[in-house]
């Protein structure tokens, strides 16, 4: 099966920012399964020439023609129209969020309802932080990045201290505890909480 394009006039804006979407997304896709063009053109009787057209936004396709390359990679046809989800979290509207802590002010920046990553900002008071009980968390992974001042976490038995630019992940179902050593400075922190679902 090949795909016959004859000359025509140019796509509406919009237009051409579907072809790319939808080019883009079949692009991804083919490269997540570690295809080539050549594999999904064998597999779909259409040309690679044409599907490479069609990854770059440059021609249509039929629907015909879609739905092959989308049996090719697997994957619904209907994922190549869903709208973009985008959430923006605008610094001067974050409301601050009551977690845990003694001199702590924290800001949830993911978005609500996400359930597979959580995204936190966390101001640290000189002396502040979450201790002296070490606490767990029902989540896979934690990863924490000091942005600014410095940061001792202490996991099960070990001691760290992070200062400004460092990073550390680790099993959030580990036991930990965490503080701000500096007796002047507050500490800048970004959390990151991964769960499977």
């Amino acid at each position: 099966m090949t795909e016959r394009t004859t000359a025509a006039r140019p796509p509406r804006p919009a237009a051409s920012a579907q072809l790319e979407q939808i080019g883009f997304r079949l692009r991804v896709a083919r490269e997540e399964r570690g295809m080539t063009l050549s594999s999904v053109a064998d597999f779909t009787g259409l040309t690679k020439g044409f599907i490479s057209q069609v990854e770059r936004g440059l021609t249509s396709a039929s629907v015909t023609s879609l739905a092959a390359i989308c049996d090719a990679l697997t994957m619904p046809m209907g994922r190549l129209f869903d709208p973009p989800q985008i959430y923006v979290n605008r610094a001067e509207g974050r409301e601050p969020a009551l977690m845990m802590g003694d001199g702590v002010a924290d800001t949830v920046l993911s978005p609500p309802g996400q359930s597979d990553t959580q995204i936190i900002e966390t101001w640290v008071e000189p002396g502040g932080g979450f201790e002296p009980e070490p606490y767990r968390l029902p989540v896979d992974r934690e990863f924490v990045v000091v942005l600014a001042g410095t940061l001792e976490m202490q996991i099960e038995a070990e001691t760290f201290l992070l200062g400004e630019g460092d990073a550390m992940s680790f099993n959030a179902r580990h036991a930990h505890l965490w503080r701000n050593p500096s007796e002047t400075e507050r500490a800048r922190v970004l959390w990151v909480l991964t769960a499977q679902v």
